[in-house]
């Protein structure tokens, strides 16, 4: 399997203004406890026009990409960085909860969840991203031998430990919960990895 090829100087600099950009929009988000921030007020916060914005995310809604997606960059280095032999459950609880044990999940990243998933055009954003967890997943399934041969069985197991993962974020954000993250997640994982056993044919 090849590796991704390594990004340009100029695609790193590029990304790391899409982040800053993104992160002055949510300061902004959070402070309002809203998403109505107009474009120009995001923009001028940055310190970029209001053209430089549209050069990178074509709809205000896209500016959430770049956070999102980071952290499931993370997810993804973690879990192709894991041992073979480390067990599976443990693994993907690690992968998910290593940038929380470093930075935290604090009031301030509660509340943009919070927005995030209470506001159906964030969300979305949320979820398309969630979805290039996939193909990951199953590289990190099939390297342990927990996948049936049929495309379906080979498949259906990474999605619903993606599905599983953004279930229980959405959970411990809409009740307020105060139960350890990586407690609900490993539980979530054992039930899904408990059905990954392919059904016998007939």
């Amino acid at each position: 399997m090849s590796k991704p090829k390594r990004p340009t100087l100029t695609e790193r600099r590029t990304e790391e203004l899409r982040i800053a950009i993104a992160r002055k929009a949510v300061e902004i988000f959070v402070a309002d406890g809203d998403t109505s921030a107009t474009i120009e007020r995001i923009a001028e916060a940055a310190g970029v026009s209001q053209r430089t914005f549209y050069r990178h995310f074509p709809v205000k809604e896209d500016v959430v990409r770049p956070l999102f997606r980071a952290s499931s960059n993370s997810v993804i280095e973690a879990l192709e960085q894991a041992s073979d032999d480390g067990e599976p459950v443990e693994v993907l609880v690690t992968a998910w909860t290593s940038d929380l044990i470093h930075g935290g999940l604090g009031d301030f990243e509660r509340r943009f969840l919070t927005l995030m998933v209470s506001t159906p055009q964030y969300r979305l954003r949320w979820l398309e991203v969630d979805d290039e967890l996939c193909d990951a997943m199953i590289r990190f399934l099939e390297r342990r031998q927990l996948l049936g041969d049929h495309p379906l069985h080979r498949s259906l197991p990474a999605y619903l430990i993606v599905q599983a993962t953004r279930h229980v974020f959405e959970y411990w954000i809409k009740s307020g919960s105060h139960e350890d993250i990586a407690d609900l997640l490993r539980d979530a994982f054992r039930m899904v990895l408990a059905g990954t056993r392919a059904p016998a044919a007939g």
